[in-house]
């Protein structure tokens, strides 16, 4: 009787269970797969810029939503100037498509950027709550340095 008590307590202690080291592997190779797709899923959705037109942009400005805008326009003669410090620039842009004239300021470095009406300017940020478009990024698409080009290759 004792014998079988004896064995019915080993039985019911059970002993650890050890995992295998491949095992241990796979699942570590698997938490950094996952770990590394979620963060470029995430930091993929937030670095992308839509880009829109000024109507568009124009009609979001009444929009409470913070996100990330870029948008294409052309420079509203008469409308750049800069701040008194020369930091802030503040301009206005328009496109082909509408009458619409949407304000832009941009605080940073601009350098020798110039502004002419065939330039496209490509800027992007954020519109804010009095209808200013802020914006982090500027850059001027000439379409002069490409007029050579065309014309050397018209005979084509």
């Amino acid at each position: 009787m004792k014998d079988n008590i004896k064995k019915s307590e080993e039985l019911t202690q059970s002993s650890p269970v050890y995992i295998s080291s491949k095992l241990k592997i796979i699942i570590a190779l698997l938490s950094i797969v996952i770990a590394v797709s979620y963060l470029a899923i995430s930091s993929f959705g937030a670095a992308t810029t839509k880009y829109i037109t000024v109507q568009d942009a124009l009609n979001k400005s009444d929009n409470s939503n913070k996100e990330s805008l870029g948008v294409i326009g052309k420079l509203v003669p008469n409308t750049f100037h800069r701040s008194a410090d020369g930091l802030t620039a503040f301009f206005s842009i328009t496109d082909e498509e509408s009458s619409g004239i949407m304000p832009v300021s941009y605080s940073g470095e601009i350098g020798e950027i110039f502004f002419n009406e065939n330039a496209e300017i490509i800027i992007q940020g954020t519109i804010e709550k009095d209808g200013i478009f802020k914006t982090t990024s500027l850059s001027i698409k000439c379409p002069s340095k490409y007029v050579d080009r065309l014309e050397g290759s018209s005979d084509i």
